[in-house]
């Protein structure tokens, strides 16, 4: 008798520990939040479009269309944003050169924080960046 409770209750046990909820962390908790609107760097010409969720358009010379790196992009965990370059707008002329800096295929990431209605991007890592990295990072103001 003793010998078939104690496999009913590991039995049991096993059951309840197969369907039971993993445990959750702080980091579970912490949602990737996906960066949206437009962004105009402080004390430069650089302007940030996240016109839709997976879309970054960086205006490198402000509010003109004259050239835009185009990107795709994950949001991750606590601000990093994970980044391609996908295409280049503007004059074959603007593009040519872009290519060499900017080149389609580009990967790079940050951390995109927004507090007080001013958004930081920080930390820009990837082969290749040291171009764009002071260019783009910095604070931002929302538009």
């Amino acid at each position: 008798m003793f010998s078939r409770n104690v496999l009913v209750a590991a039995a049991l046990a096993v059951v309840v520990a197969h369907h039971a909820p993993l445990p959750r962390t702080v980091a579970d908790d912490k949602k990737a939040d996906a960066p949206a609107g437009t962004w105009a760097k402080k004390g430069m010409d650089v302007k940030l479009e996240f016109p839709e969720k997976g879309v970054l358009k960086v205006y490198p010379h402000g509010d003109t269309d004259a050239f835009v790196v185009v990107c795709s992009y994950t949001p991750g965990k606590d601000g990093l944003v994970k980044a391609k370059v996908t295409d280049h707008e503007g004059s074959a002329e603007i593009k040519e050169k872009a290519k060499n800096i900017v080149p389609v295929g580009l990967e790079f990431e940050f951390t995109w924080t927004v507090k007080d209605g001013t958004g930081k991007l920080d930390d820009v890592k990837g082969e290749k960046t040291e171009p764009i990295k002071n260019h783009l990072e910095g604070e931002y103001e929302k538009k």
